[in-house]
């Protein structure tokens, strides 16, 4: 058994009995990886190191600072929450990390136990089963938008009266027009009201201002980081790929995720032509897979060049001096809201972009959205001569299996990727 097994089974064991002392020897060893990513350097760029340790650290404050702790849905706003020193965790960072420290499976079939079913996505399961087992400490408050995930709408509004704490929901509609984003504008502007109820602080105009105006210099930068990394040799990892998730979503309009953009357009400027094949990805990634994470990371046969769990957020003619009219629009105008094809859409409008060879749709199991259009984007892409792999596979759950299949899977698309370039039969 290796570290990261054992220390997995003792938080499991401790939750059992103890649920603070597991919190607690949680919390230590997500500062000891935390200390040991930042002395030793490895494979990660600097901007995937700056990525990690932002990340990292809200995860730490997640656990030991729960009194300034607010539970989130990984698309809402945390700008206002920023302006007053509060500190967002999401649903999918949280779950993220108790699968990589491999604590995840007592938490979800807790859940199932408790009559969760088992279609519903492993994200909201684990933080679930986190919550009915005490391991997560109470939020101050809990804050979710409906977008993108239908689970949204089910498990906050649980957690609010299992906890017993505050609840504020952002609905937003499924057309995508001006006036839906009046209606996301207002409700943003009455989400301030509930901070300032539940804090007595109100949200500083010109604080906030400055923090969304933070947000769009961000996402700009991720965007002209994909420009620019066209044809270009920047390796990575699956793990980072969701960091990155993280950094444009939860982490929006910090001075560590507006730093982590910028050092990704100074690599990307600097970096070499490409000799492996890039792919688009569509989805969340299963970094917890040995023989995918094996094939991925840091290889320069192939690279994921853009996901778009990451790339989503960005409006270019939103106005930062408009700061709730800019939020909404990035939740209105998501690729994310509404039906598929506007998220395939715009999953070929980056894949030209970044050059990519070829795209990966990961069916991640508990995502109706992703796994209804599934075949409607393979239709598309190849229709614009992208071939398309659809992925099977869970992003947390390890009881889920087939990882050998899915890694052989990817070696044979990335075969046939090969073969097509060089004029050979598809």
């Amino acid at each position: 058994m290796d570290i990261t097994a054992a220390f997995g089974q003792r938080v499991t064991q401790l939750s059992q009995r103890d649920p603070d002392k597991a919190r607690r020897f949680l919390l230590l060893g997500w500062r000891a990886n935390g200390l040991k990513n930042r002395l030793q350097r490895g494979k990660r760029s600097k901007s995937d190191r700056m990525l990690f340790q932002a990340v990292n650290a809200a995860m730490v404050n997640c656990l030991a600072r729960p009194e300034q702790n607010v539970m989130v849905s990984l698309f809402t706003p945390c700008e206002p929450l920023l302006t007053q020193g509060l500190l967002p965790y999401s649903c999918e960072a949280f779950s993220s990390y108790l699968s990589g420290s491999m604590a995840e499976e007592s938490f979800l079939r807790h859940a199932e136990d408790a009559g969760i079913p088992t279609s519903l996505c492993s994200y909201h399961k684990i933080f679930i089963g986190a919550a009915q087992t005490a391991l997560m400490p109470r939020p101050r408050f809990i804050l979710n938008t409906s977008l993108a995930c239908d689970a949204n709408t089910l498990t906050f509004r649980y957690l609010a009266e299992h906890y017993g704490v505050p609840h504020f929901s952002i609905d937003i509609p499924y057309e995508q027009t001006p006036q839906a984003v009046d209606y996301v504008t207002g409700q943003l502007r009455e989400m301030s009201g509930f901070l300032q109820a539940q804090t007595g602080i109100a949200v500083d105009e010109a604080r906030l201002i400055q923090t969304v105006g933070r947000s769009q210099r961000t996402l700009q930068a991720y965007n002209d980081f994909l420009t620019q990394r066209a044809g270009k040799e920047l390796l990575s990892d699956l793990t980072s790929e969701l960091y990155r998730t993280a950094a444009f979503h939860l982490l929006l309009g910090s001075p560590e995720s507006e730093a982590v953009a910028r050092q990704m357009v100074v690599e990307a400027q600097a970096a070499g032509p490409a000799r492996g094949r890039q792919l688009l990805w569509l989805h969340t990634t299963p970094y917890w897979v040995p023989p995918l994470r094996a094939l991925f990371d840091h290889n320069p046969k192939v690279q994921i060049v853009a996901s778009d769990m990451s790339y989503e957020g960005y409006v270019p003619d939103a106005d930062p001096e408009k700061p709730y009219e800019t939020m909404a629009k990035r939740l209105v105008y998501s690729p994310f809201n509404g039906p598929a094809q506007r998220r395939i859409q715009t999953a070929l409008e980056v894949a030209k972009r970044v050059q990519a060879d070829g795209v990966v749709w990961f069916c991640h199991w508990g995502c109706k959205h992703t796994l209804g259009g599934a075949q409607l984007g393979k239709r598309a892409f190849e229709a614009q001569g992208l071939p398309t792999l659809l992925l099977d596979g869970d992003s947390c759950d390890r009881g889920f299996g087939g990882e050998g299949q899915a890694a052989t899977r990817m070696e044979a698309f990335l075969e046939l990727l090969t073969a097509q370039e060089k004029g050979g039969p598809a």
